[in-house]
């Protein structure tokens, strides 16, 4: 079958690129599927070089750049690919490119899905969800559809985002100091001014036992750093990370401090469970549907840095106490977010739009 995925960027720090690079590799290797991507553009992707899928990027597909005139130019060039390509499937990974699909696919008569890899709740001009079948990444987003009535049931299926997970769980080397981590990109809504608050609290009794850093890149870096700073320079920036499993199996805790209210399940943190990574997240919208705490990992009330300084005070004082919570996680993670299930269901899908 010859699938065409939108996605408004590939880029390095990015949980949805990591997503759809981890499902084109697994689609192509079926050898069932002609594979195709348009995206807006981005500094990832050359991360797809080992794989068998076409990439094109055109800036009329960037949700940034939108325009009326932009809007109608991508529609017609979608059109006249689907129709030269033969592509049979239109499957978006943003709301902007749902919406050039849906009505490329009103003149080409092809299937539409949409993978929501987040809630946004501020309506534009154009409506956020726009398929006629829809991937549900976690369980709050299969709610939000159907509790907003969006969708019926029959329109939804459950997909977790699989991540690549060794079958045997990797032991943490226990070293003189502990590693502790967070990686995102430096947005607003994934509270890394939190985390640098947090730690720049701790007491130089506790600070002694770990060391600190912040993983990623983005537009509030600068801020960032300089929060840091002028709070004690507590935190070191490792900066772009190409390879986030080696970084987080040097690693022994990993905080995800975000106060979000759209996420869809950040693919850090199931990262971090496949490398038998404790856990620290705050209670975003969607963590309870995976991480129970005291279970299989750490919660914290969302933007209260007292609160995270005190659970990151608990743990290095004490990790032993807490490392059963990662390989508890690390084993939900093996079960839940399989690459191959991911992959079955997807194509199951996609056969399913073709009959």
């Amino acid at each position: 079958m010859n699938v065409l995925l939108l996605a408004n960027e590939l880029r390095y720090t990015c949980g949805v690129t990591n997503h759809i690079l981890h499902l084109s590799r697994g689609l192509t290797e079926t050898d069932n599927v002609s594979l195709w991507i348009i995206c807006g553009g981005g500094n990832g992707i050359n991360r797809f070089s080992d794989i068998d899928v076409n990439i094109i990027s055109d800036e009329r597909f960037l949700h940034i750049n939108r325009s009326f005139s932009g809007f109608i130019s991508a529609i017609d060039f979608l059109t006249r690919f689907i129709r030269k390509n033969e592509v049979e499937i239109l499957h978006s990974h943003y709301h902007y490119g749902a919406a050039i699909a849906r009505r490329a696919s009103q003149l080409t008569r092809k299937p539409t899905i949409q993978t929501n890899h987040g809630i946004l709740h501020d309506e534009g001009k154009l409506k956020h969800f726009n398929a006629g079948k829809y991937i549900a990444i976690n369980e709050h987003i299969k709610k939000y559809l159907l509790e907003n009535k969006i969708t019926n049931e029959e329109n939804i299926t459950f997909i977790r985002c699989g991540i690549p997970v060794d079958l045997a769980i990797v032991p943490k080397t226990l070293n003189r100091k502990l590693k502790i981590v967070a990686a995102s990109r430096f947005v607003y809504d994934k509270g890394l001014d939190i985390f640098i608050e947090a730690v720049n609290k701790l007491p130089d009794t506790i600070l002694d036992k770990a060391d600190f850093y912040i993983a990623g890149e983005g537009e509030l870096e600068d801020e960032l750093i300089e929060l840091n700073r002028s709070l004690g320079n507590k935190i070191n920036f490792a900066g772009k990370i190409v390879d986030i499993y080696a970084f987080l199996n040097s690693a022994h805790v990993l905080v995800y401090p975000s106060r979000s209210l759209n996420e869809g399940f950040p693919a850090i943190i199931t990262e971090a469970g496949a490398t038998n990574t404790l856990v620290i997240s705050s209670d975003f919208v969607g963590a309870e549907d995976v991480l129970v705490n005291g279970v299989n990992g750490l919660i914290y009330e969302d933007n209260d840095p007292d609160k995270l300084c005190i659970l990151l005070n608990e743990v290095i004082s004490d990790y032993t106490k807490y490392a059963p919570l990662s390989q508890s996680f690390y084993e939900f993670t093996k079960r839940e977010f399989s690459i191959p299930v991911m992959i079955e269901k997807h194509l199951s899908l996609y056969t399913k739009c073709l009959m």
